[in-house]
């Protein structure tokens, strides 16, 4: 699978894992609510990891940054 997360939704991703840990070893959180958390805490965080997210895939969003061909003045000159 190709990557399709970029650097800003990679960071923003990590953050938000390591938030939603953080509310769930502090003990805000506890019971069912915490389980649910912590699935999507470490979806975020592997996602995050990995550069890769199955839901994007699915739905077809690709966040990452795409390489531009190099162009040489004659490109950008309309010669």
């Amino acid at each position: 699978m190709t990557r399709n997360v970029g650097p800003e939704d990679r960071v923003v991703r990590i953050i938000l894992a390591v938030g939603l840990c953080v509310l769930i070893y502090m003990g805000i959180l506890t019971g069912t609510a915490a389980i649910v958390v912590g699935v999507v805490a470490a979806y975020l965080l592997i996602t995050g990891l990995f550069v890769r997210c199955l839901f994007y895939k699915m739905v077809g969003l690709d966040t990452a940054v795409q390489e531009q061909p190099y162009s040489t003045s004659d490109d950008r000159s309309g010669v």
